[in-house]
């Protein structure tokens, strides 16, 4: 197994108190009562629910040339698959049928209930004339790709779609002049319309493939079923070439064994690898500037003594109440103080998409993605960054704002200044990480050992909560994110799972809860 040693190496000297919002380089030695540590462990989160979604397209060939008793076996299949993922709401559809043209009767991706309805269509479809499978596979790219552009990144980079294309007869695009234009010339130069037609179904499986490196997909897989009552060498030759291009192997069936075969499919989320890539502790309640350690009471991002110097109120993290924490105005430019209302329109400052504990208005102005918790994809959740004062848009680490010898990404993780050469400060502030492969669990996840210490402590001062009780005195709250993502994609957009404990810090030497925090797996909560 694998070890991997992550280690802050700091020296344990404990920050005595200077004053109510100050706490400078004057520590007592190691372990010191005004230092946090958190130790457990984490597992790499299972892929399943809201988070990992699944898209399933069914492509199917119609019109009114075709064998009804096949339609219907057909129609009960899909119909099972319907019923079958009714209640997971992880799970979405879309639908095209195909003869001559595709059409989307279900043409962007939506409930089972709506498939229901897409699937009555399909029964009365009765379109006649020449055949193009590769019409329906063009159908369903346009459908891919308008939802792999609109939907949330977060999200797409960690779908799965399925595209079932359901081939009843042979495609005859290449008998046909009108389509030759659309058809790769590669394929329109072969003489046997046969070849022909099996060349431009593969080339267009393969653009549909080609969806997930375009968009950053989690996964595309493309598997036809060939439905034959008399099998056609044709007809199965060009099936054959779509499996081959999809990264699957052709299912081949009569009527009455299209409801097994559909059921056989893996539609099952993206079970792809992730591993850890970062481990991030941060005290909400502290802000690190030029060598000292600030007390922000509010964990708004900006420390008692800014709030008191700007006329902000130190105890409300909103002081002019228009949805935009002081620290997210400030940072950007705008007036926090009471009295002047920032309206930003085409947001409810009410929600949070991505979870990340930055409303979707203070996402729009500062410019990050609503939706993922890391727009820039270096590992840092967003508001990590914006209460240590980096760029949540631009990858940190390669940056070294201060040129101190530590990336900001470092700095970051320890908690110091990444904008001052607060080098002493590193060595008796800086948090400290000690991570190591552990076990698996039975479903294969990778689960790891971890501890992250030194964490500093300050006394915070009692503020209201309403409608909830007070925040009491001392009150410092402490993240843990145990972000993961894909191996050997250091800036994909990954998720994270995030422990949080309140600790109540009373100088000199009072603490609650008292000891070292244990965390197990099951106090990580799965975000975006």
């Amino acid at each position: 197994m694998n070890l991997r040693l992550l280690v802050a190496t700091v020296l344990f000297v404990v920050a005595g108190c200077t004053d109510a919002g100050l706490y400078a380089l004057e520590g007592s030695g190691p372990g010191a009562s005004d230092r946090e540590e958190i130790t457990g462990e984490a597992c790499v989160p299972l892929a399943v629910g809201e988070e990992f979604p699944v898209k399933i397209l069914f492509d199917v060939m119609g019109g009114a040339s075709l064998d009804r008793t096949t339609v219907g076996k057909v129609v009960e299949a899909m119909n099972g698959v319907q019923t079958r993922f009714s209640s997971e709401s992880n799970v979405q559809f879309a639908f095209v049928e195909y003869h001559t043209v595709a059409t989307g009767v279900l043409g962007q991706y939506s409930t089972a209930d709506d498939l229901t309805l897409a699937i009555t269509k399909y029964s009365a479809y009765q379109e006649a004339g020449p055949i193009s499978v590769y019409a329906g596979l063009e159908g369903a790219r346009t459908i891919m790709s308008g939802d792999m552009q609109t939907g949330c990144r977060g999200k797409v980079s960690r779908a799965r779609y399925v595209v079932v294309v359901f081939i009843l007869d042979a495609d005859t695009t290449c008998n046909n002049p009108v389509y030759l234009p659309a058809i790769d010339q590669e394929c329109a130069n072969f003489t046997d319309p046969a070849q022909c037609g099996a060349c431009a179904l593969d080339h267009t499986t393969a653009k549909l493939k080609a969806l997930a490196q375009q968009y950053n997909a989690g996964e595309v897989t493309v598997q036809p079923i060939y439905v034959r009552t008399t099998p056609d060498p044709v007809t199965r030759y060009q099936a054959q070439s779509i499996a081959r291009a999809g990264g699957t192997t052709l299912i081949e069936t009569d009527p009455y064994g299209v409801v097994s075969a559909v059921n056989g499919v893996n539609f099952a989320t993206l079970q792809r690898s992730l591993t850890l890539k970062r481990l991030i502790a941060f005290n909400r309640n502290t802000i690190a500037r030029n060598g000292q350690l600030l007390v922000d009471s509010d964990a708004d991002g900006l420390p008692d003594v800014d709030e008191d110097a700007i006329g902000t109120d130190k105890l409300n993290p909103d002081s002019d109440s228009d949805g935009l924490s002081d620290g997210v105005e400030w940072k950007m430019g705008m007036k926090p103080q009471a009295g002047n209302i920032d309206i930003i329109n085409g947001c409810n400052p009410l929600v949070d998409t991505d979870g990340d504990r930055l409303n979707d208005c203070e996402e729009r102005v500062l410019g990050t993605d609503p939706c993922i918790s890391d727009t820039d994809g270096d590992g840092l959740p967003e508001l990590v960054e914006v209460l240590s004062g980096t760029n949540p848009l631009i990858p940190e680490d390669l940056k070294d704002d201060d040129r101190d010898g530590k990336t900001n990404i470092d700095e970051v993780l320890l908690h110091t200044d990444p904008r001052s050469a607060d080098i002493r400060f590193q060595e008796d502030r800086g948090y400290g990480y000690a991570i190591a492969e552990s076990t698996t669990t039975p479903d294969g996840r990778q689960c790891y050992t971890l501890d992250a210490y030194n964490i500093g402590l300050v006394q915070t001062l009692r503020r209201p909560n309403p409608p909830y009780p007070d925040v009491p005195k001392g009150n410092n709250d402490i993240y843990l994110y145990f972000q993961v993502g894909r191996d050997n994609d250091p800036r994909g957009t990954g998720i994270g799972t995030l422990f949080i404990e309140q600790v109540r810090f009373t100088p000199p030497n009072k603490k609650k809860p008292k000891g070292i925090i244990h965390v197990a797996p099951a106090d990580f909560v799965l975000g975006s």
